[in-house]
């Protein structure tokens, strides 16, 4: 990217300059890692410690370093002073999931196939970044803050330690189980520096969803910037990253460590018409912060003019620690940049892309071409700003500065049939129920985009679009805050101006899902499946439908077709084969299973529910195998332990039950059923302060919990405790127990309290009571 000299005294030096290389009269010039290396001064690059920051929905232009005035951020300027900082650094795609595939495995989106948030995973053919550093010898951990980034799409891949902690059994679309709060993610990394006894080098990816919407700064930011509440959250992730340096600074790490910071994306905020992010590709969502502090040489507060990528990204951290690129990667080591062996010329380009209009409404995708000086977007009116002279890119000069828009264009479009050449699909990932209900908070409500991208040229321009993706957008983010009849109105109002755009009906069927109006659902979805028959979205959301109205025929066939359309469709297979095992048809459901056991999207679900099944069929000792089988292919989750503690525990293992109970609640800190049969092992070896912390978990975790209620009762009953309490709790859970779920046990229970309070006459009621539900 780099252009030959033009000035001829300048050609002649470097002729002469080869011609005493020839002659033996001088070395030829040093490679930048062997600059870098003696920049080291003795520091062994093997020995590097390599830290990596990606910060939520970030703007560059809304840090202090890169001239914004308006908040503090000084924790990062800090950063900036001690490090390098590129002024022109550029996201692949406005979208959190395939901006961490681009940063990890250094490939654009059409490589590593992933192209939005929803219903991809990582192809594991693509080594990654923490794969590569395992290998040479480094301790992994990733710790992220947002389901989006789960490991079970692929992104925790190489990673000893991957702190995801998302779940979802039984926990519905609750924002806080999507999200984590950026202090608890890093206090979790925390925990683990300075739980470190070894020397050996590591690698920590620290992942902050804050600032992503909503914008909810917590105090004191929220009153320093009552007004501009995202403006609240930068300050808050500013401070996080203090004190992430800071522990590093402490435990005499950070002189020894490589730390990089960059946003996986920007924020609209309103410019051009876009609130939040992954539509345009204007530097709002594309451009971001960038900063490499490196803990050697020279290199405090240089700026870097050049424009450079995610992709780059990868490269420099495996040169910086002296490790080979693998073959495949699209980036470039930025090392040469940095030693200032490379000025980056005006030319050097990157590329950025959303295929979210076309993916989601058929419209034009958008693809962009970034200098340091212009940006040409291609798109059905093209675009070329003057981003140097125009940040906002309001001014487009496609027309006045003809020569650069065809030399952009003709580069693009080049570089567009490259990628285009080697794209690869990204393995569907398997989105279940609970996954879907967490997506949905986040406001990932309409999934994956399904829209075929031939014909681009006769489709819509997205800018002639944008008010209705616009009403989308926000139906989408006041879903994740539970504002169903706010999106209702919204979505009505797209589809009062476009009735035939498929994303709004399929939205609507999930608000009804939401709200257990299952006939309003199928109308819904069938509305879309009207648009296109064979919208995955459209025909898993109807088959939810009919399974919840009870109709789990009707269910088959939609689950069906999808494996008709996508034999690899593991979530399709894990929902038609819990129909069969509903209907005691286990062999169907485990022919199933076993179908879907050869894709790569969800091996840990598919291999636990085969265990599931297997436990039904009487099958023990296989059914272990499969829920160890799920435990290898992914150590996070916490039911396939928690189903093999059950086995163990019947096979009276209480020592390995009790043990593979409490590491399902390191992973699901409030899995009741785990801290419920873990409570009754407490109690069978004596200890029992632990059966009633356990118990009294169950019901915080899960407040609808009856047999917790009952057995703390009784619990509190049996140790002579507070017989007040031990009432309160029974008929706490018999109010709760309308069904009778636990049979007569909380009668027979309120019965023997009656009998210790001095209570006969309740005590004969509540036993009739149970007698009578004895008999039924």
């Amino acid at each position: 990217m780099v252009r030959g000299p033009s000035n001829p005294f300048r050609r002649t030096l470097l002729l002469a300059g080869a011609l005493l290389v020839v002659l033996g009269c001088e070395r030829g010039p040093e490679s930048p890692v062997d600059v870098w290396r003696r920049a080291a001064d003795g520091l062994a690059l093997g020995e590097l410690n390599v830290v990596l920051v990606t910060i939520d929905t970030l703007r560059a232009d809304r840090l202090g370093c890169y001239g914004y005035a308006e908040v503090a951020t000084p924790h990062l300027d800090r950063l900036a002073r001690e490090g390098v900082r590129f002024a022109h650094a550029v996201s692949t795609v406005p979208f959190t999931l395939p901006a961490h595939g681009s940063i990890m495995t250094g490939s654009y989106p059409p490589r590593h196939g992933i192209r939005e948030n929803v219903g991809y995973a990582l192809d594991a053919g693509l080594p990654t970044l923490a794969e590569r550093l395992r290998a040479a010898g480094r301790d992994t951990a990733g710790f992220v803050s947002a389901f989006v980034l789960d490991g079970r799409w692929g992104i925790g891949r190489g990673f000893d330690r991957y702190h995801d902690d998302f779940d979802l059994r039984g926990m519905g679309a609750n924002l806080a189980s999507a999200q984590r709060d950026g202090a608890e993610t890093l206090a979790a990394a925390r925990q683990w520096l300075e739980g470190r006894t070894t020397t050996t080098p590591f690698f920590l990816w620290l992942h902050l969803y804050d600032p992503h919407d909503p914008y909810t700064p917590p105090e004191p930011f929220r009153s320093r910037y009552p007004q501009r509440p995202y403006d609240g959250e930068v300050a808050y992730a500013d401070s996080l990253v203090g004190e992430l340096t800071r522990t590093l600074e402490e435990r005499g790490f950070l002189e020894r460590t490589l730390l990089v910071v960059t946003a996986d994306h920007g924020e609209g905020l309103g410019q051009h018409g876009e609130g939040f992010h992954g539509y345009y590709v204007y530097d709002a969502t594309v451009r971001v912060p960038l900063i490499v502090r490196v803990p050697f040489g020279d290199f405090g507060g240089r700026v870097i003019e050049a424009a450079v990528s995610h992709v780059d990204l990868m490269p420099t951290i495996l040169a910086a620690v002296g490790r080979e690129v693998p073959a495949g990667v699209q980036g470039e080591s930025l090392l040469p940049l940095i030693l200032g062996q490379d000025d980056g010329g005006t030319g050097r380009a990157v590329y950025s892309e959303s295929f979210y209009p076309l993916l989601h409404y058929g419209w034009a995708p958008l693809r962009a071409l970034r200098t340091a000086r212009y940006k040409y977007v291609d798109a059905p009116s093209p675009e070329l700003y003057d981003v140097a002279e125009d940040p906002e890119e309001r001014e487009n000069l496609l027309l006045d500065r003809r020569p650069v828009s065809r030399d952009l264009h003709d580069r693009l479009r080049a570089l567009t049939a490259e990628l285009d050449a080697g794209a690869r699909e990204a393995p569907a990932a398997a989105v279940d129920e609970e996954a879907l209900a967490q997506l949905q908070a986040l406001g990932y409500v309409a999934g994956r985009g399904e829209v075929t991208a031939a014909g681009d040229g006769e489709r819509a321009d997205p800018k002639d679009k944008i008010g209705l993706h616009r009403r989308i957008m926000q139906a989408q983010s006041v879903l994740g805050q539970g504002e169903d009849a706010a999106a209702e109105r919204l979505l009505e109002e797209v589809l009062a101006e476009d009735a035939a755009m498929i994303d709004p009906h399929q939205m609507l069927g999930q608000v009804a899902l939401r709200r257990d109006d299952y006939a309003g659902a199928v109308e819904r979805f069938s509305a879309a499946l009207a648009l296109d028959p064979d919208h995955k979205g459209s025909l898993f959301g109807l088959a939810q439908a009919y399974r919840r109205l009870g109709r789990r025929e009707n269910a088959l066939v939609g689950f069906r077709r999808l494996l008709e359309l996508d034999p690899n469709d593991a979530k399709s297979a894990l929902a038609a084969a819990e129909i069969h095992a509903e209907k005691g048809r286990f062999d169907e459901a485990l022919a199933l299973l076993d179908a879907a056991a050869g894709a790569a999207a969800a091996p840990a679900l598919v291999a636990n529910q085969r265990g599931e099944v297997l436990v039904l069929m009487g099958r023990a000792d296989d059914a272990a195998t499969a829920f160890r089988q799920a435990i290898a292919a992914n150590a996070e989750p916490a039911q396939p332990r928690f189903n093999l503690a059950v086995l163990l525990e019947e096979r009276g293992d209480a020592e390995g039950a009790s043990r593979l109970y409490e590491e399902a609640l390191e992973r699901a800190p409030r899995h009741f059923q785990a801290q419920f049969n873990l409570s009754r092992l407490a109690g069978r070896r004596g200890d029992l302060d632990r059966q009633q912390e356990l118990l009294e978990a169950s019901i915080a975790s899960n407040p609808d919990f009856v047999r917790g209620y009952y057995f703390l009762a009784k619990l509190l009953m049996d140790r002579g405790g507070d017989l007040a309490r031990a009432e309160a709790l029974a008929r706490e859970g018999l109010s709760r127990d309308l069904e009778h779920v636990a049979g007569p046990l909380g009668f027979f229970l309120l019965a023997d309290l009656m009998n210790r309070a001095g209570r006969p006459r309740e005590a004969q009621e509540a036993l009739a009571q149970a007698r009578a539900i004895q008999g039924e």
